[in-house]
């Protein structure tokens, strides 16, 4: 049961230590028995490698994380797993529009006293939005047991070591 509950929650918690502040959503299989996987493996190529095939560094980042937390739950790296995992990755521009009401204070030259104008201020704001999607797939039925995304505003593109590490 422990074991089970732990790979539950695996995809949010690796999305949860590579970034600090992200939405985190997982969508679990509800026919998945997770007591019943202990060996796991990569998919080839991973959806953040090149059309080419070539490993990124940023696969080589989630690589490693993800064999830090599989085998910190007693899951084993094997050939013939019972689990395969893909990560993918996208980056989205987009435009937040904000209005809210503000009022104006003005002096009438044809009335006596201050009179009120309602007005609009309009903010927009552009920014870039990225997403992490992890799938964790039985290559046996081909089924998706479980997946997770984490979504965050991108203000700095530099990934470090440590950061992944984390």
């Amino acid at each position: 049961m422990k074991k089970s509950l732990i790979l539950l929650l695996l995809p949010t918690i690796l999305l949860s230590a590579c970034a600090s502040g992200p939405t985190i959503v997982s969508n679990i299989s509800p026919q998945s028995n997770f007591g019943n996987f202990e060996t796991y493996n990569f998919l080839q190529p991973l959806g953040t490698d090149r059309a080419t095939g070539v490993n990124t560094p940023t696969s080589t980042f989630l690589t490693n994380a993800m064999n830090r937390e599989m085998e910190a739950r007693g899951l084993s790296l094997s050939d013939d797993p019972d689990l395969m995992i893909d990560f993918n990755m996208w980056a989205e521009d987009r435009v937040q529009i904000r209005s809210a009401p503000t009022h104006s204070v003005n002096r009438s030259h044809w009335r006596r006293g201050l009179h009120t104008w309602p007005q609009y201020s309009t903010t927009v704001r552009n920014y870039t939005e990225g997403s992490l999607l992890i799938d964790l797939i039985n290559p046996r039925t081909e089924a998706l047991v479980a997946e997770a995304a984490a979504t965050r505003r991108i203000s700095d593109t530099s990934f470090s070591q440590e950061q992944a590490n984390d």
